[in-house]
């Protein structure tokens, strides 16, 4: 007997479902988020590390310690590696206070964990490290190096991810009712085809059987061929959509700001004996320090207090009900100025600011 199409299509939807799910996480999984997770030493020396990457993200640089901890030995010596220009032809950014430090040293050499951070592309990478200092101490530790993607890059797979489980969940429901509708006209069938063997009682009955309307189950199949057609097309826009939306031509923009890290030598060795506070309460009511001032004239009034010093800290704190358009606002003025922007969270309100 034939099988009916609405089992047919059922199966074939239903299949798909689970194969695109399996076939997708495998892809999601095999993405070069963690690029490099290798074991090193930070005895003084040269550190190689080739890597390949698959897709385009913001990715840094790191040095930590599997326990983890300073990268400091017990006679003082931290770490220092030279600065990292370039990768493969692509610049490799640092934190401007970094850079400063490094400036006010006069070496070009970088001291702690974070080496830098590039926008990755496809294509395969070699990285070499040069480690200047003689911390060799650290590696009882069982020092790595890390090439991890950045956090907006996890969550933006991850998001593919939760799709396409999404997807495939509506998918694979659609082809098991298709499916079970399939079954159902199967059986009915094969219960229509048993009647042939029954006996025929008067030629009279058999003519009433030839002239009872036609059963529902084609209405079955007509609706499970309309499902088909409708998700073939809702799989067709979704490939349109997914494809715009995992274009890799979207960049990321925004603002640079520092959180209060008391351990950091940037702010053991800031040369501004006096740090300022902008706080914003609302819309209209901006504090710089304890002195009302207007939005518009927070940068200059900034760059008359501090001069031409550099690397001074400009402390930002806001209401909780403050908008965020105004809060980026606030941040953006006092970019403008010399000092830099370090976000005032609930811990740091704990610590003693300098």
């Amino acid at each position: 007997m034939r099988r009916p199409p609405t089992t047919l299509a059922g199966c074939v939807v239903l299949l798909a479902a689970i194969v695109g799910f399996i076939g997708t996480a495998n892809w999601i999984e095999s993405r070069t988020l963690r690029a490099v997770d290798m074991p090193v030493s930070l005895a003084r020396g040269t550190i190689n590390a080739d890597f390949d990457l698959n897709i385009h993200g913001f990715y840094s640089i790191d040095i930590g310690l599997s326990r983890g901890g300073n990268l400091i030995c017990t006679n003082g010596v931290g770490l220092e590696t030279r600065r990292i220009p370039s990768l493969s032809g692509l610049p490799v950014y640092r934190y401007q206070w970094i850079e400063e430090e490094s400036r006010a040293r006069g070496r070009d050499t970088i001291t702690g964990s974070f080496l830098g951070g590039f926008e990755g592309r496809r294509g395969h990478y070699n990285l070499r490290i040069e480690v200047l200092s003689d911390t060799r101490c650290l590696d009882a530790g069982n020092p790595r190096l890390y090439i991890i993607a950045s956090n907006d890059d996890f969550f933006r797979w991850n998001r593919y991810y939760q799709n396409a489980f999404g997807i495939s969940f509506v998918s694979g429901s659609i082809g098991f009712g298709l499916l079970v509708v399939g079954i159902r006209e199967r059986l009915r069938r094969q219960d229509s085809s048993l009647s042939f063997f029954e006996p025929r009682l008067t030629d009279r009955h058999s003519a009433h059987q030839r002239e009872r309307p036609a059963p529902w189950i084609p209405f079955f199949s007509q609706v499970g061929l309309l499902y088909s057609q409708i998700l073939l097309l809702l799989v067709i826009c979704g490939v349109l959509v997914f494809h715009y939306a995992w274009g890799y031509d979207h960049r990321s923009r925004g603002l640079f700001v520092l959180t209060y890290f008391p351990e950091s030598s940037f702010f053991k060795h800031t040369p501004c004996a006096q740090a300022w506070v902008v706080r914003v309460e609302s819309s209209k009511v901006w504090y710089l320090s304890s002195a009302r001032i207007e939005p518009d004239d927070l940068p200059d009034a900034l760059r008359a207090q501090i001069g031409t010093r550099t690397s001074c800290i400009v402390f930002f704190d806001a209401e909780p009900d403050v908008p965020y358009a105004e809060a980026i606002r606030a941040i953006d003025l006092i970019d403008q100025s010399p000092g830099r922007v370090v976000l005032l969270t609930p811990q740091a309100k704990l610590l003693r600011v300098p």
